[in-house]
Order: C-alpha cells, then structure tokens, then sequence
C-alpha cells in the first residue's frame, strides 16, 4: 500500500495528490501535521529510507536548526520521539510505497513514474 504523508500548505504535497489522482494510483494520505505521528510511521519510512533519518529529516527546517547539536546527540528511539513530537521537522511530501519497496521524498516527475 501506497502512504503519503503531507502537510495542508505545502503545494508539493498538493501536486503528488494530484499526480497520483490522474495516475489513477490508490494511496492512503496521513497529514502529519493534523492527525499526527506514531512510531510504526516513522519505521514504515525508515525502512526504505537508503540514508536513514537524513532522507526524511528537513535540515532547512526551523525546528532542525533551532535543535541540530542535540540531534545529532540523539537515540533512534529519541530520534523519533522528537520527530512524533516535532513533525514539521520532516521533508515534504514523504511517499512510501511497501510493494515496490521505495521511498520518494518531494515532487519529482522521474521518481514518481516509478510508482506505475
């Protein structure tokens, strides 16, 4: 099953739905940002995560800047807590697809094409 996981404002994310819709490709969509996170989300994308947190985690991000010494002091498992707890730290959109065993973080016509 295709997951994608947005946020409400971000026009990426908005285009991948829209990509997808057209494509015809039935996904389930999880807006992190307002029904939240759980632990088993954050391991369904780190298991096709090829560079573990860094694919997922937004360095650009406000929370990663504000936070980046202690992040890097962190656990796996107070890494993702601070992730359930922060959401906004992750990219945008994040697709994970568990039958074609891919990742795709952002709006890209290429990687996205590997879903059909």
């Amino acid at each position: 099953m295709l997951k994608v996981y947005t946020s409400y404002s971000c026009s990426s994310c908005k285009k991948v739905l829209s990509w997808l819709k057209e494509e015809g490709i039935i996904y389930e969509e999880i807006n992190f940002l307002g029904k939240g996170l759980i632990q088993e989300d954050i391991n369904f994308m780190l298991k096709y995560a090829h560079n573990g947190f860094e694919d997922i985690i937004s360095n650009r991000s406000r929370i990663f800047q504000k936070n980046e010494e202690n992040l890097k002091e962190m656990t796996t498992i107070e890494l993702i807590n601070f992730i359930i707890n922060n959401p906004s730290i992750l990219k945008r959109p994040i697709l994970v697809d568990d039958v074609t065993q891919k990742l795709i973080v952002g709006y890209n016509d290429i990687n996205l094409e590997e879903l059909v």
